[in-house]
């Protein structure tokens, strides 16, 4: 009986919290688009030279002080977005959240070293 209430009790905070997915760092070349209402908007070229829209949902506040990005003046600009995409699930619902950790400005004519 101790044994079985034990185990349950040791269940609820998995049923509480939410599970974190795996994250891994990806980088990409892409182009600042602006702010949009979920986040910060760039035109990124993926690994087979497809051109994605990529929205991150958070970026680190020392980006933000390096990059004001909420200002218009880097629209338009080429960066080497490094981020990290990650899994929130809260029961049966699962959002994933990218969350943009280093940008770095290219200047014209140079390009992400593959």
């Amino acid at each position: 009986m101790i044994r079985t209430m034990l185990f349950f009790i040791s269940l609820i905070p998995l049923a509480i919290a939410p599970s974190q997915g795996i994250s891994q760092i990806n980088e990409i070349e892409g182009v600042f688009l602006g702010c949009v209402e979920d986040g910060y908007s760039f035109c990124g070229k993926t690994a087979l030279a497809m051109e994605e829209i990529v929205v991150f949902d958070e970026i680190l506040s020392v980006i933000l002080e390096k990059y004001p990005l909420h200002e218009d003046k880097h629209i338009g600009e080429n960066f080497i977005i490094s981020f990290i995409e990650h899994v929130e699930v809260w029961e049966d619902d699962g959002k994933e959240i990218s969350t943009l950790i280093r940008l770095q400005k290219l200047m014209s004519g140079q390009h992400l070293q593959e």
